[in-house]
């Protein structure tokens, strides 16, 4: 949707809704759009072109007067935005308003505001929560697509779990507070709203950055084997809520995540510090002084004047005791998190009503902020998540916490708890996908892409130290064409990739990880001989960091450029699990890749090998074979022949003998070779690997599920013509072999017999056909054939006591039957339809 389109829409949301107390300023319509077409218009990639956003009115938008929910507070319209706000609009997102809020963004309820409290997105007897109020109903609403809300107490995450939505709190301090109304300075934080994780998590890449610098040692990813704690006990829960915090840990536990069981006394202490000790002091010094010279104003919510007023009365002596109390009880918890990663918690503890609000209007405030008063006390960052909906409707939403910095080990936590639970059905708006770097990287940390090829591989014994990094992976990728590989004399073994000339390499498989720049230096610090990082060239041209070796260590390595990737080689070489005959028939193998020395890994030929019990069929094409037009073999030119003589099709009987495999070639469309068809198997995994022997090559070969009953029939016509009818499952194969007298004779290029050959000749030698195909409602359907214009035939055989006819066509490409003799039946009962 353009951003004009979304404008428009957002504007006719807005008047549909109805929906007055969200908002304390509106921007006019004609102003949204004209910012909307100039994003439109413009040539530069825009990461939140096509959004609508909102603010919460204690944050500067140029233009609109920063009350804080208190309107005598702004002297006049802010000149300015303030530096989230123009970093969303650099982006490309439409500021439409500013947002109502908990005035003075104290409290969690958003009923503290003279424009009114702010009614839950569903139900609007309930609260919305709070003080971001106006920017989460806004979000859930459909509304706008992004929101920003503060968090002092749990602001950015309360409203977010009642209203269903996604709440991002950084890490305090990584996002500018300028052109920020303060309400603890010390603690504050701006936020994001998102319907999503991934527009939420895009937004936060634009806002953060410039402020506080993120630890050197931040992760950039959850690790394996994570381990994530728990209360042992849930405070002000309801038993339904208790139940959807607990189904929601047993969800991680079913993605192989270690649920910790810990103490959360420590964090629960340090929650009341907040409002019941020294720190409120840090409210009076926000906005006291003007709060106490307005005592008694209609436009002074009374529950906010009183907590700012009377923080004004705290001696110093009570704030530095708290502050020293504040880092035992961090200490503590630190402790009890010991070497788990993120905590899980219920954001917070019920959903109450306008109603009860207004009837303990303290009491209730102070329960919303169990789970979430200690977060930016402790400095902590937090992602809000929905995670189902309880009996009556409402959201239920967990936040995953963790330390300062791991802002995105915590995102993955939370990805993890989203992928697992049912999603909250929300009204249609626009959003984005999540950037291809977690936004710490986006917003300051300094990152390096490194590229692994050997040890480091994702799965492979070293890749542990990546890991304990905080890397993360960023996916399979390759070199540009002008490396190779060598297996280096190491313990554990591992690869040494080297640069080499033009047309001496080939593009080598690896894999990209992010790595923070200082932990990469710290790996590097460790990194044993011969082994060294260098720059390395990826084949979309990106120049990144990567493993290289000394060329002594090269020389005296073993070449295994032709593998192309370090664990196909290693699935190639290693022993592997032994193959029984029954490993191997009645399935249809598809061939992912064959090495040879010397040869650039082949991963695009498409080869099919169909074997039933003892019968198989093979076709294999290559991926550049030209064309054929000619729906005949009297229309095929010379150079269709000659293009036909690029295929390899063979069919015959497979033999074991003490784990030797030969495939004999009683149909080949090519003249014989001097060497049997034979090979060692083993399983890795589930590839089946297959090692020539009197022949140095690998195949790995990948396969569908055993169809035990199906056709196996060895044919021969009147002429003398041999031909075999197998059926796997759905799969079927045809072979018709040559006329007797055409087969070339063994050592010669089918290719030299085709171009030498009068046209005629030619295409004598080139009628056979060996086709697979799939059975589909009753249908027996060619999809590949030595003869390419039977493809899309139906081969429609017919079954008789000791005989078959099939459906084929005559050199001039009129319909015929072909009527076999069954020479041998091996079929299993055949299921056919």
């Amino acid at each position: 949707m353009s951003a004009t389109a979304r404008v428009r829409a957002a504007y006719a949301a807005i008047a549909e809704a109805a929906r007055p107390e969200i908002w304390i300023t509106l921007r006019p319509l004609a102003d949204a759009l004209a910012e909307a077409e100039a994003v439109d218009a413009s040539e530069r990639p825009l990461p939140l072109a096509g959004l609508v956003a909102a603010v919460k009115n204690n944050i500067d938008v140029a233009g609109i007067a920063t009350t804080a929910a208190c309107p005598g507070y702004a002297d006049g319209p802010a000149a300015d935005d303030a530096t989230v706000v123009a970093r969303l609009r650099e982006a490309g997102a439409v500021i439409i308003g500013a947002t109502n809020l908990d005035q003075f963004a104290t409290g969690l309820v958003g009923t503290r505001s003279p424009h009114g409290a702010v009614r839950d997105a569903r139900r609007p007897d309930h609260i919305s929560g709070g003080s971001s109020s106006g920017s989460a109903v806004a979000v859930a609403l459909g509304l706008v697509d992004i929101a920003l809300g503060t968090d002092t107490a749990g602001s950015g995450r309360v409203p977010a779990a009642l209203q269903g939505i996604v709440g991002i709190k950084p890490t305090v301090g990584v996002v500018p507070t300028d052109g920020v109304v303060p309400a603890c300075r010390s603690y504050d934080c701006v936020t994001v709203f998102a319907r999503d994780l991934g527009t939420a998590e895009t937004a936060m890449g634009v806002i953060a950055g410039g402020a506080r610098r993120f630890p050197a040692d931040a992760p950039l990813a959850a690790p394996p084997g994570l381990r994530v704690a728990v209360p042992r006990a849930l405070p002000g829960l309801c038993p339904e809520w208790a139940s959807a915090f607990r189904a929601a840990a047993d969800r991680l536990t079913a993605q192989e995540v270690e649920m910790v069981e810990i103490d959360l006394d420590p964090f629960l202490a340090a929650a009341r510090l907040l409002y019941d000790g020294g720190l409120v002091a840090e409210r009076h010094e926000a906005v006291g002084t003007f709060v106490d010279a307005h005592i008694g104003a209609p436009e002074l919510d009374p529950t906010v004047a009183g907590i700012i007023a009377a923080a004004g009365a705290v001696p110093a002596t009570r704030l530095l005791a708290d502050r020293t109390r504040l880092a035992e009880l961090t200490a503590a918890a630190m402790a009890e998190l010991a070497d788990c990663q993120a905590l899980l918690i219920p954001t917070t503890t019920g959903h109450p009503t306008i109603a009860e609000v207004d009837a303990d209007p303290v009491g209730v405030n102070s329960r919303m902020g169990t789970y979430t008063n200690f977060c930016n006390l402790m400095d902590l960052c937090a992602v809000a998540v929905p995670s189902g909906t309880d009996s009556q409707g409402t959201p239920f939403g967990v936040s995953v916490i963790a330390r300062a910095g791991a802002d995105a080990l915590a995102l993955d936590v939370a990805r993890m708890v989203l992928l697992s639970a049912g999603s909250v059905a929300l009204p249609g708006a626009t959003s984005v996908p999540a950037p291809e770097t977690p936004w710490p990287a986006q917003a300051g940390l300094d990152t390096t892409a490194l590229l692994v090829v050997g040890a480091h591989l994702r799965g492979q014994p070293l890749a542990w130290q990546l890991d304990d990094r905080g890397a993360r992976w960023c996916g399979p990728v390759r070199t540009a064409e002008q490396y190779r590989l060598a297996r280096l004399d190491t313990d554990p073994p591992k690869p040494g990739l080297a640069r080499v000339a033009p047309g001496h390499g080939t593009a080598i498989y690896g894999e990209l990880w992010l790595i923070g720049t200082w932990m990469l230096g710290d790996f590097l610090a460790a990194l044993p001989a011969p082994m060294s990082l260098g720059r390395a060239t990826l084949a979309d041209g990106t120049e990144v960091v990567g493993f290289g070796c000394t060329a002594e260590a090269w020389d005296a390595g073993q070449d295994i450029t032709h593998h192309g990737d370090w664990r196909a080689y290693l699935r190639r070489t290693s022993p592997g699990t032994g193959v029984t005959r029954g490993d191997i028939v009645h399935r249809a193998w598809r061939r992912l890749a064959l090495a040879v020395p010397g040869t650039t890994v082949d991963t695009t030929t498409e080869v099919q090998w169909l074997q039933a019990g003892a019968c198989y069929i093979d076709l294999r094409t290559p991926a550049d074979t030209p064309g054929i037009t000619g729906r005949a073999l009297d229309q095929l030119t010379r150079a269709d022949l000659i293009a036909l003589c690029g295929q390899q099709a063979f069919a015959g009987h497979l033999q074991d003998d003490d784990g030797q495999w030969t495939w004999s070639r009683e149909v080949d469309l090519h003249p014989a070779e001097p060497l049997p068809d034979r090979g060692r198997l083993h399983l890795a995994g589930d590839v089946l690997v297959e090692t020539g022997i009197g022949r140095d090559y690998f195949e790995d070969w990948a396969a569908g599920p055993p169809a035990p009953n199906g056709l196996e029939m060895s044919l021969r016509d009147e002429s003398g013509r041999t031909g075999m009818l197998l059926r796997v499952g759905e799969h079927f194969g045809y072979v018709r072999g040559r006329a007797e007298g055409r087969t070339p004779a063994p050592g010669v290029a089918l290719r030299d017999v085709v171009a030498r050959a009068d046209l005629d000749t030619a295409r004598a030698v080139m009628d056979l056909e060996i086709s697979l195909g799939t059975v589909e409602d009753d249908r027996w359907v060619i999809s590949r054939s030595t003869l390419p214009f039977r493809v899309g035939d139906d081969l429609a055989p017919d079954l008789a006591a000791g005989e078959v006819t099939v459906a084929e066509r005559d050199t001039a490409g009129r319909p015929v039957r072909r009527r076999w003799a069954v020479a041998l039946d091996r079929s299993e009962p055949l299921l056919a339809r």
